[in-house]
């Protein structure tokens, strides 16, 4: 692995692709046919094989990638909802992205904590409730506001267009957080939860 070639924001986006690949299986929004296994970080991990959905996420990880490598990516939300209504949403809060990578031990280090919090990801189940029927997905980013205009300028990004929501439409109302893992090493910093609506 060459330090000087691989980005903190590459890892990170590579990251994600796994995470919210494994959410969709854990949290069964689709069938398990559309998964196939895989390893990575040293465990054991799952795809979707189904193209539209592939797409949709290859496409949010260049956004991801646009706004973390300039270090204005805040937060990203994998969320889930029905009738436009948010029921559970994984929130990954970025606290710092240092991509001035300098030795391959600090990037193990980083791939180290990464396989720790999908190891918390798959025993997060055990605290949430069943999705309700016929609930989809959406990837959400949180950036500063530069960095949002900055994006919408760039032709690269033109077939794959990004709306943007306020506050409440990427809120949920009566919320329980469950924590999930807190990475902090030399190179990324990162804190993940689940935000899940609760009956009153």
């Amino acid at each position: 692995m060459s330090g000087a070639k691989i980005t903190v924001a590459n890892i990170l986006c590579e990251f994600f692709e796994v995470v919210v690949h494994n959410i969709l299986y854990a949290r069964k929004l689709y069938p398990e046919t559309i998964f196939a296994a895989k390893k990575k970080y040293g465990i054991a991990v799952y795809q979707s094989i189904h193209p539209d959905v592939n797409d949709y996420i290859n496409q949010s990880l260049k956004a991801v990638n646009f706004h973390a490598k300039n270090n204005h990516l805040k937060r990203l939300y994998v969320c889930f909802h029905k009738s436009e209504k948010i029921s559970e949403k994984y929130v990954f809060e970025v606290l710092n992205i240092s991509n001035h990578v300098e030795s391959d031990p600090l990037l193990v280090e980083v791939e180290q904590s990464l396989r720790a919090f999908l190891v918390k990801l798959n025993t997060s189940q055990n605290y949430l409730e069943d999705l309700p029927d016929d609930s989809t997905f959406s990837i959400r980013l949180e950036t500063t506001a530069y960095s949002r205009l900055e994006f919408n300028q760039e032709p690269a990004f033109e077939d794959f267009p990004w709306v943007e929501v306020n506050e409440q439409d990427k809120s949920i109302e009566s919320p329980d957080i469950v924590p999930l893992h807190m990475l902090k090493c030399p190179l990324l910093s990162l804190q993940m939860f689940v935000g899940r609506e609760v009956e009153n």
